[in-house]
């Protein structure tokens, strides 16, 4: 869990459980996509006691997605020629070659970060549940890394604080 003591003697925390991710065969046949079905809970809560008191705040949840090499561009190529000849018979002739080739540019890897969900909340206490969610991305032509991630903030008029959760980082 992500656990804030702010200056103000108020704690802050973000937590999650029951999390799941699971890696998913892709609904396109390319090679270079990738699929998860995730799922969890997470929560957020502010505790202690000052003069001031946060009155709101926000809990955003979502997922991290790693990728270690990405096609960018795909660049094809089609060529040929042609090649006159004549036989020691004095027969003229003519020869050809055709080709085509595929080639991706290679790129160092990317990280997503996509926010699902940010819920307001008055008091002091968030709860968000994710379930079944399909996460996709393309052009990943390396390994493929995905993870949690929830902020939780509080505020007052006058302070904003905000702590982190970062969940356990699945390779794939």
């Amino acid at each position: 869990p992500g656990i804030l003591h702010a200056p103000d003697d108020w704690i802050l925390s973000v937590s999650a459980k029951d999390e799941v991710l699971l890696p998913v065969a892709p609904l396109t046949t390319a090679l270079s996509s990738r699929e998860y079905l995730a799922s969890g809970t997470f929560m957020g809560t502010i505790q202690g006691s000052s003069r001031t008191k946060p009155t709101e705040g926000e809990l955003e949840a979502g997922y991290q997605i790693g990728c270690g090499i990405t096609a960018d561009v795909v660049d094809l190529r089609f060529g040929g020629g042609l090649t006159p000849t004549l036989s020691p018979a004095g027969v003229p002739s003519l020869g050809g070659s055709a080709f085509a080739q595929i080639r991706p540019t290679l790129k160092p890897g990317t990280v997503n970060i996509i926010p699902i969900t940010k819920k307001q909340f008055k008091g002091g206490y968030a709860r968000v549940t994710i379930t079944g969610l399909r996460i996709k991305i393309d052009s990943c032509m390396g390994q493929s890394f995905i993870r949690s991630y929830a902020i939780f903030s509080g505020s007052t008029d006058d302070t904003q604080d905000m702590v982190t959760y970062v969940g356990v980082t699945k390779a794939v």
